[in-house]
């Protein structure tokens, strides 16, 4: 039974793959295949989209709860890989920001800005808002931002993150040579929020 099943399984995928290559080709010579760009007299090849993560993008909102947190901007920390991305949420009460902790969003932090850091640098713990918090990463990212009513920020940064009981968070970002972003909150899981993607 097994067997039939796998021979069946195969049978179909090699039809699919057949019926596939030939919509392709009568796409070709009816002239509705991909478009292709010359210049220069040289013919230039479709680029395929990006393959990677859906994350979160500039004009998706988030919906948690009453709230509706529209995602402005964006400043990505990279540090061989992805660090966390930052988003701006104006004109929202709950949160000023919102932080992608992974690259998928499968956790985000309802953030906002916190006065609690002492200047200097950040110590492996720290209490905030009666909560100790403890380190959890700290290195130097180059940052890139998307879009308008951010912080002054530069290329590089030195960042730290620490984190507590109940998914609290916070998360510090110095750019060299500039300000102090500090931000403070907690974590969600995905199951407790929406996203509606943007244009």
């Amino acid at each position: 039974m097994i067997i039939e099943l796998a021979i069946g399984a195969g049978l179909t995928l090699a039809a699919a793959y057949g019926l596939r290559k030939r919509r392709q080709a009568l796409a070709k010579q009816d002239g509705d295949g991909p478009s292709v760009k010359k210049t220069g007299g040289k013919t230039k090849e479709p680029q395929p989209e990006p393959v990677g993560p859906r994350g979160l993008r500039i004009d998706d909102v988030l919906l948690y709860g009453d709230c509706e947190l529209w995602l402005a901007a964006s400043i990505t920390l990279d540090e061989e890989g992805f660090v966390a991305r930052l988003f701006r949420t104006p004109g929202n009460e709950r949160a000023e920001w919102v932080m992608q902790v992974d690259e998928e969003a499968r956790r985000i932090g309802l953030m906002n800005p916190t006065t609690e850091v002492p200047d200097g640098r950040v110590p492996q713990e720290l209490p905030i808002d009666g909560m100790r918090l403890s380190l959890r990463k700290r290195g130097h990212a180059t940052i890139a931002i998307q879009g308008d009513q951010l912080p002054d920020t530069t290329e590089s940064c030195e960042f730290v993150w620490l984190g507590g009981p109940g998914g609290k968070l916070l998360f510090v970002v110095d750019f060299k040579g500039g300000d102090r972003l500090a931000l403070a909150g907690e974590t969600l899981g995905r199951e407790l929020f929406d996203l509606l993607p943007g244009g």
